[in-house]
């Protein structure tokens, strides 16, 4: 149960893979034994600003809004500082 009588759903039981795959599989950091992905946070960007043309504002903006909010049963993100 959820808060304010509102229920939660369950978590879901197959990972979700950012699409398109490609393209995305370069933010991944790590893959979990439960099979599910771990994206970075700050490669995520990059991969926005590479797809669509966008400066870094907008495709962080981009990756908040989209992206972020739906890490919380399909995938994990790791915001630690990528190494050059």
């Amino acid at each position: 149960m959820g808060y304010g009588g509102i229920t939660t759903p369950p978590p879901m039981k197959n990972p979700i893979q950012l699409e398109p795959h490609k393209a995305f599989k370069k933010a991944v950091v790590r893959k979990g034994k439960d099979g599910f992905l771990t994206y970075n946070y700050f490669k995520l960007i990059e991969v926005c600003k590479e797809l669509h043309g966008w400066d870094d504002e907008v495709a962080q903006e981009w990756v908040d809004y989209n992206i972020v909010g739906l890490a919380i049963n399909g995938f994990k993100i790791s915001y630690a500082q990528p190494r050059r």
